[in-house]
């Protein structure tokens, strides 16, 4: 796989995903509950929040979708093999594990959800993007291309993955291909960008170069912060050289 995931970055985004997997002190049952309430009260004022703001249409929509990522957090965050216990079968869902596993996993489906209405003042694209599922993408908007970086930790195996690049961008669609980066790489690779209702959604053709076996880039991804100058500066010569950068 060329362009490894650094370790920096692996670390950085398995933290992301679940503040329960495996841990030198895991928490205690009590401040594994504190920190589940804590997070989940949270996503239920998002979710309030994207309730009151979205048409009754986009609603309905994203009630299927968070449907799909409930069962997404239990998969996880019930897996033995995700949160390092020692464990045969899922775990119950009032063990610290699960608990602790499944407060950093709602910490960032919040996080996507805020983003998902917020308004943003400036409408170019340039940001930090997460699609709540595992996937991450920092973009650069710039004279009809996005140079982005966007890279994933997906299931309770940690498969990762990253890519870097220049996208062609037209009003709300977006390709790149990596043909001719790699005179050795005989597949073409393509993703697609498509912006709709604030999400910028991306599908991937032949990808595999670029991650392990399940770690796919496509997803539903939403702005969730902004970059300033230097992180800006740092994702555009990444995407130049086509590689993902170190910290």
């Amino acid at each position: 796989m060329r362009n490894a995931i650094s370790f920096f970055t692996l670390l950085l985004l398995t933290v992301c995903l679940s503040a329960g997997s495996a841990q030198d002190k895991p928490m205690s049952a009590n401040e594994a509950r504190a920190a589940f309430d804590k997070a989940d009260h949270a996503l239920n004022a998002a979710w309030a929040a994207a309730r009151q703001a979205l048409p009754e249409t986009d609603f309905n929509k994203l009630k299927e979708d968070q449907r799909a990522w409930v069962e997404y957090r239990d998969y996880l965050a019930r897996s033995p093999m995700y949160t390092g216990v020692d464990a045969q079968g899922d775990l119950a869902l009032d063990s610290p594990a699960y608990l602790e596993a499944a407060a950093g996993l709602e910490d960032m489906r919040s996080e996507w959800l805020k983003g998902l209405i917020h308004e943003w003042k400036d409408e170019a694209l340039t940001g930090y993007w997460t699609d709540s599922y595992g996937g991450s993408m920092e973009v650069v908007e710039r004279e009809g291309h996005l140079h982005f970086v966007i890279q994933c930790v997906r299931g309770p195996t940690s498969h990762v993955g990253g890519l870097s690049g220049i996208a062609a961008w037209n009003s709300t669609i977006g390709w790149f291909s990596d043909k001719g980066r790699d005179k050795d790489k005989t597949d073409e690779t393509n993703l697609s960008f498509i912006l709709r209702d604030k999400k910028l959604e991306v599908i991937g053709a032949n990808t595999g170069y670029y991650h392990g076996a399940r770690a796919y880039f496509d997803g539903g991804y939403v702005k969730v912060k902004a970059l300033d100058a230097k992180a800006q500066a740092k994702i555009v010569k990444a995407a130049k050289s086509g590689e993902v950068p170190e910290e």
